[in-house]
Order: structure tokens, then C-alpha cells, then sequence
């Protein structure tokens, strides 16, 4: 886990394995980066779903790993969870399961987030929300 000032602007970058425990690993170190942050739960919240969403539906290998980056914004933060891979349709989501916790997490990130998307150039995935202060 990597913390930086550029500027006035502190810039955390963490790389974590493609595995379950991803998302506990990035909630560590974005509770660190965020200290007391108005909206930290939120933003944990969300980051927990596209981690979790990218262990799961992103086609990763064994070896392959996750960037996970905080930037501040001038509204608030934005963090954004980074992998090889190829863009899915976020307006085509999967069909229903049994599972009534899967198929959820996007939808999660749209209700607690500011903004976020989800951009590839081909090679790589990356998802992306910011929360503001309040």
C-alpha cells in the first residue's frame, strides 16, 4: 500500500490478489487512507461491491490482481478498482439466481454513490465511483 502527496493532493494506491479477500485487504487500507471521512461507510460500501464484482464476474486467473486507487476530488473522493479484462454491459445485467444476495452490487454502487462508471481501453476494467463530503 502505497500513500503519496502529489501536490496538495494525497493519492493512495493499493494492488491486491484477485481473490475473496480482496475486498476486506482494500477496506483495510481505504479506512486508513479516509480516517474520518463524513462518508466513509458509504464509500467502503461501495468499493467492497466492485471489488467483490470484479473477483467474481471479471474473468480473473490465479496471479492476476486488482488496483485499487483513492484520489481526492474537489467534491469529495473518488475511488476506482482497476483489472485486465474486457468491459461487460452494466445495462444488461446478468440474468436472476436463487442467490438473493448476487446480482445486486452495481445496483448498490448506483444508490450510495455520487457518480461512478465502469471504462475499459480494450485490456483493462476500470470502475469508478466518488462520494461528496455529506
Amino acid at each position: 500500500m502505497t500513500q503519496e502527496t502529489e501536490g496538495n493532493r494525497p493519492m493512495g494506491e493499493l494492488t491486491v490478489p484477485a481473490r475473496p479477500e480482496a475486498g476486506s485487504i482494500a477496506r483495510r487500507a481505504v479506512s486508513e487512507w479516509l480516517g474520518g471521512h463524513p462518508r466513509l461507510h458509504d464509500a467502503l460500501l461501495a468499493l467492497t461491491e466492485l471489488v467483490n464484482n470484479a473477483v467474481l464476474h471479471g474473468g480473473l486467473g490465479p496471479g492476476e490482481h486488482l488496483t485499487i486507487t483513492m484520489t481526492p476530488e474537489r467534491s469529495g473522493i473518488r475511488l476506482t478498482v482497476r483489472h485486465v479484462g474486457v468491459l461487460f454491459d452494466r445495462h444488461r445485467p446478468p440474468p436472476p439466481t436463487r442467490d438473493a444476495g448476487a446480482s445486486r452490487g452495481l445496483a448498490i454502487v448506483e444508490r450510495i454513490a455520487d457518480s461512478w462508471g465502469v471504462d475499459s481501453d480494450g485490456s483493462e476494467v476500470t470502475a469508478w465511483f466518488e462520494v461528496g463530503q455529506e
